[in-house]
């Protein structure tokens, strides 16, 4: 067997994340990867297929989900559907909109999140497999960050329930997961597009899809003070974004216009476009991964790159 080891990373992005249904659709009927590494929506949909190994399965998971009564109820404590979010920031405005409502400043005042532990932990048990992390059939890693150190947080072993939820706990929307001694909330703070991971892994070639936003897609200047401050917080991790997808081999950006990050409902169009993305990308991936190939022969140098990739701490744990 090849010890060469091709990787799949998926960002995250909430719904906008719902691409890498349509990148996974394409992957299985033209070629396979060897290990997956996903940051939030990309650690759901990337922990799903490591169980399942079959995109039906995986998207007839989540269209299940998003007709349920819970995940309605849940979804909608969060996004309001009278509430008009402009462009593909809509995580960033709906913070406004709350602000400006007072219910930001209210609850968050007298609690630590805005959907509480009890309707995760049942939306996630509808969903994802009580499995571990190690007995999956594709190697399989979620990306958190550790909320008192900053760390960067590998998630490899333990339920993968615990290790989904860990990564997908946006600060300030669901509660953070306590994982041994460390305090874990949503990977995409320390690192949306884990490249880095899936190479500190043994990948020798790292496919990356990033679903997220870039600045020029933000809305008009902001008009307030709190929103200046939502806004540099938004751009300080576009930027660290921008940075850590750098290192891979190949890097998928679908392209889906202005959608909110709450657009669950678009999930078919979200699809396409990943497909699309696939498609038009897929001679560079050939391309590039036969370059990996013979500059790594066929796996017997690893990780077959500078160091650069290096250039900030990761923690490998599993969940208890």
């Amino acid at each position: 067997m090849s010890p060469f080891t091709s990787a799949l990373a998926l960002s995250g992005g909430s719904a906008r994340g719902l691409t890498h249904l349509g990148v996974i659709q394409e992957i299985e009927r033209k070629m396979k990867f060897d290990l997956i590494v996903g940051t939030s929506m990309g650690a759901v949909i990337g922990g799903l297929y490591a169980f399942h190994g079959n995109s039906t399965k995986v998207i007839g998971s989540f269209k299940e989900l998003f007709e349920n009564k819970i995940f309605l109820k849940a979804a909608n404590s969060v996004v309001d559907e009278k509430a008009v979010f402009v462009g593909p920031d809509g995580f960033f405005n709906r913070f406004i909109w709350l602000f400006r409502q007072g219910i930001f400043y209210t609850r968050t005042m007298l609690q630590m999140d805005l959907v509480g532990a009890e309707p995760l932990e049942e939306l996630l048990g509808m969903l994802v497999p009580d499995v571990l992390i190690e007995e999956l059939p594709v190697r399989f890693a979620a990306v958190a960050m550790d909320l008192h150190t900053g760390e960067e947080v590998v998630l490899t072993r333990g339920p993968l329930r615990r290790a989904i939820a860990a990564s997908i706990a946006i600060p300030g929307i669901f509660p953070p997961v306590r994982v041994g001694p460390r305090t874990l909330v949503d990977g995409g703070w320390a690192d949306n597009v884990p490249v880095a991971p899936a190479i500190a892994l043994g990948a020798h070639f790292v496919l990356a899809v990033d679903a997220t936003l870039e600045i020029a897609s933000m809305t008009p200047e902001p008009g307030s003070a709190m929103e200046i401050l939502f806004r540099c917080s938004e751009i300080t991790r576009i930027l660290l974004t921008r940075h850590r997808k750098s290192f891979a081999d190949v890097l998928i950006v679908p392209e889906i216009g202005d959608m909110s990050w709450g657009a669950f409902s678009s999930i078919d169009q979200c699809m396409e476009a990943g497909r699309a993305a696939f498609r038009e990308n897929l001679p560079a991936i050939v391309r590039q991964m036969r370059i990996r190939r013979l500059r790594t022969c066929n796996g017997a140098i690893h990780p077959g790159r500078n160091s650069e990739w290096r250039s900030h701490p990761l923690v490998f744990e599993g969940t208890p």
